[in-house]
């Protein structure tokens, strides 16, 4: 994914300090300096850190380790606790966040126009808030990567822990003033969340924005439920051309999982309001369910905060780059072209789903497209050089799903 250099080096020192003001504050650290206290770090953030990575990666299972929730409920130290998701998981999840927003506005995406623009106004949910991860990654995104957002808007911030939230709320208004954006609200909401209940009371209003930060995979249910779920919420919750964003772990399981939700969206979406933004460019079978040991993700890279550095190589870590499954859900029904008008001369369009790799004087990569699905494509080093996440542009291929080469192209982008 390709991401503005100003985004992927905005989590300096600046946003270090920021971080170590708002976790003091809420009595989380004990001076501002002690964010990068090796001392400190190795004995109040460090073991957590460790402990979360390796329940976070056992999700990778068939069967989830409940291990997870009962550590966040029975933590020795519940405030070294949060502290350590502040610190070590919070920022990257708002990067990514942040480089879906970019992504959308890259391709040319824009808030709708209203013609009485100074009164216009927003409302945002964001579910499993945490720290207002998914919310502050919106900021970030509009803030490096504009699409536009009205000046006027609220975010609710959905979470079951009630100093997560009050943390939240403390960050997302320190994180907006660092960004100089306009003053967007919050609201918060203590609620745990129960499928069987349904994602918002019935009272609840509609939404111009819906946001999950690694929330679907704390779910059992299956893709084909928590699509039927999700697309009853949307249908009284989503605002005509509003948009959904997930975000989800670029593990084997959850990454097959988010590819299987899309699937189920398709398959039961009866009215065809809601079309599938990105990452795929089309409503096409996906390729890499083909395959049972097969998936996809994003993968973006930054520069960490100073302190970030430190905690990774206490920690064992390489977060250097962030890898990530991702989904944008539009309600909407004009053509994807006016939506997203950077691909409006595109008559095909083929994704990179791999990294690219050098092979003689060609680039070797794998591609998902509109009607093939996933291939193995090489591209003369001469006409680019393509990233995981690059689009070709009306490319024109030679061969087939095993190995093809494209001749040429109209665009990389």
């Amino acid at each position: 994914m390709k991401v503005p250099s100003s985004l992927s080096q905005a989590f300096d020192e600046k946003f270090e300090r920021l971080l170590a003001e708002v976790a003091l504050a809420e009595g989380l650290l004990p001076a501002v300096e002690e964010i990068r206290a090796k001392r400190f770090l190795t004995r109040s953030v460090a073991p957590h850190v460790e402990r979360l990575t390796e329940l976070f990666n056992r999700l990778d299972s068939e069967k989830p380790d409940s291990g997870l929730d009962k550590y966040w409920r029975k933590g020795s130290n519940p405030e070294n606790l949060r502290l350590a998701y502040f610190l070590s998981f919070m920022p990257g999840n708002l990067y990514r966040m942040a480089s879906v927003w970019s992504e959308l506005s890259r391709l040319g995406f824009r808030w709708p126009a209203d013609d009485n623009s100074e009164s216009v106004s927003f409302r945002a949910v964001e579910f499993g808030a945490g720290p207002a991860t998914g919310s502050s990654g919106i900021l970030a995104g509009e803030a490096h990567s504009p699409v536009g957002l009205p000046a006027n808007g609220n975010f609710a911030l959905i979470e079951q822990d009630r100093g997560t939230l009050r943390l939240g709320e403390r960050f997302f208004d320190a994180f907006r003033q660092h960004l100089e954006l306009p003053a967007y609200s919050t609201r918060p909401f203590h609620r745990k969340l129960e499928l069987r209940q349904g994602w918002l009371p019935s009272s609840a209003p509609s939404f111009h924005l819906w946001l999950m930060s690694f929330v679907l995979n704390e779910f059992h249910e299956s893709p084909q439920q928590l699509a039927a779920s999700l697309l009853k919420s949307w249908d009284k919750h989503l605002e005509p051309e509003g948009l959904a964003i997930l975000v989800e772990p670029a593990l084997r399981l959850q990454s097959r999982r988010i590819l299987e939700l899309r699937q189920a969206i398709l398959d039961q979406d009866q009215s065809g309001e809601f079309q599938i933004l990105l990452p795929c460019l089309g409503h096409q079978a996906c390729g890499a369910l083909a395959d049972p040991e097969d998936w996809c993700h994003e993968e973006v890279a930054w520069w960490r905060p100073p302190y970030l550095r430190m905690l990774d190589e206490m920690t064992g870590l390489d977060r250097k780059s962030l890898p990530f499954s991702y989904l944008v859900v539009i309600r909407s029904r004009r053509p994807r072209e006016e939506i997203l008008p950077g691909l409006a001369r595109a008559r095909t369009t083929h994704r990179l789903v791999s990294p690219a790799f050098k092979v003689g004087s060609d680039w070797e990569f794998y591609t998902c497209d509109t009607t093939d699905g996933k291939r193995r494509s090489r591209l003369k080093q001469s006409q680019g050089e393509p990233i995981r996440g690059s689009i070709l542009v009306n490319a024109s291929v030679r061969g087939d799903v095993q190995a093809s080469r494209i001749e040429k192209l109209d665009e990389l982008i």
